[in-house]
C-alpha cells in the first residue's frame, strides 16, 4: 500500500520541523560528479541546495547514508529540489531502501513501485514509514525509475525518530445529505464507508472537523473511497484548507490546484503537508474542483501533528 506523506506542496516550516527529529546522517556514496548538484547535498540539511545527476549508465542510482551508529527511524522523506515545479518529472517513482551494519550484508525494509506521491513542486517534503524496520547504521536508497527520463533531483534525503501523530476529530458539519454516505463518513474512523456527494449546485463540497482543542496540523490525509478503482474521477482535483478557532473567522492555510497524486485505487491514502501551520480548533475544507464531472468520494480526511 502507498504510505505518503504528500505534503502536497508544503511547508515553510520544513527547517524547523526536520532540525528537531532528524537523525543526522553523513554521505558513504552516491553518484555524480558536479560539487554544487553532487550527492554530498542530499544531506547536508540545506533544502535550497540539491543532488542531481543524470548519469543512465549508473542507473540504478545508489546513495548510502551513514547514521553514525545503528538505529532504527519510523519515516524517511524525500525533499524535492529548488527548482522541481520548471524541470518536472526528475522526482523519483520507483525505489528501495535497504539497511546494513557493515555495508556489505543489506536487509530490504522498503519498496516502492510507480509511486506518484512525489509532486513537481519545488523544496517539498514527502515521507514515507518502512515496511520493516532494523537496528542499522548505513541505509541505502536506490532509484531504479524516475516520473520522467533519468535524471533525478532531490534536496534531502532524511531519516526521521518519531512519525506524525494524527489528531482525534470529531465531524462538525459538511456538504450532503446525512445517512451511510453523509459526510460524517469521512470522519468515522473507517476507510470502508465514503463521503460520496453528487450536488453541483452546493460545490464547492465543504467538511468542518473539531480538533477539540487548538493545534497545529503539519499534515492531513485524504483517503480514497472503498470502490474508486471500479469507479474513477470521483478524487478531488482542487481544494483549500481553513482554520478558526470560532466558526466564523477563517484563515486560509494552503491551496492545492489540480493534483495528480491521488490515484484511482481503493482504500489509499495520500498525504499533504500545510504551508501555513498555525494552531486552530477547527479546520474546513473546501472541494472545488472534482476530476470527473461533479461526484465527489472521500473515505477519510484525517489531520496529523
Amino acid at each position: 500500500m502507498m504510505r505518503m506523506l504528500v505534503l502536497a506542496g508544503t511547508m515553510t516550516l520544513t527547517t524547523t520541523v526536520l532540525a528537531q527529529e532528524t537523525i543526522k546522517t553523513t554521505l558513504v556514496s552516491g553518484p555524480g560528479r558536479d560539487r554544487e548538484e553532487g550527492p554530498a547535498m542530499i544531506c547536508d540539511g540545506d533544502i535550497s541546495t540539491k543532488w542531481c545527476v543524470d548519469e543512465p549508465e549508473k542507473m540504478p542510482y545508489i546513495i548510502i547514508l551513514d547514521a553514525g551508529k545503528p538505529m532504527d527511524f519510523a519515516e524517511y522523506g524525500f525533499v524535492t529540489g529548488n527548482d522541481t515545479q520548471d524541470y518536472p518529472d526528475r522526482n523519483p517513482v520507483t525505489w528501495r531502501v535497504s539497511g546494513s551494519n557493515d555495508k556489505q550484508n543489506w536487509t530490504t525494509i522498503d519498496n516502492q513501485t510507480n509511486d506518484r506521491t512525489l509532486r513537481d513542486e519545488n523544496e517539498q517534503e514527502y515521507r514515507f514509514k518502512p515496511d520493516k524496520k532494523g537496528q542499522f547504521r548505513y541505509y541505502r536508497f536506490e532509484f531504479l525509475k524516475m516520473a520522467g527520463g533519468t535524471r533525478i533531483q532531490l534536496s534531502e534525503i532524511n531519516l526521521h525518530k518519531v512519525a506524525r501523530t494524527a489528531i482525534k476529530t470529531t465531524f462538525v458539519s459538511g456538504t450532503g445529505e446525512s445517512g451511510k454516505e453523509g459526510a460524517a463518513m469521512a470522519n468515522d474512523g473507517l476507510f470502508y464507508t465514503k463521503w460520496c456527494i453528487d450536488e453541483p449546485g452546493k460545490m464547492p463540497y465543504s467538511i468542518v472537523l473539531d480538533a477539540g482543542t487548538q493545534t497545529a496540523i503539519a499534515e492531513y490525509g485524504l483517503v480514497t473511497g472503498d470502490d474508486t478503482h471500479t469507479y474513477p474521477g470521483r478524487n478531488p482535483q482542487q481544494w483549500k484548507v481553513f482554520g478558526s478557532n470560532d466558526k466564523k473567522d477563517w484563515k486560509q492555510l494552503t491551496e492545492v490546484r489540480y493534483d495528480r497524486s491521488m490515484r484511482d485505487e481503493n482504500e489509499q491514502e495520500y498525504r499533504f503537508k500545510v504551508k501555513n501551520a498555525m494552531p486552530f480548533r477547527f479546520y474546513k475544507f473546501e472541494f472545488e474542483k472534482v476530476w470527473q464531472d461533479t461526484r465527489l468520494q472521500l473515505a477519510e480526511i484525517k489531520l496529523y501533528k
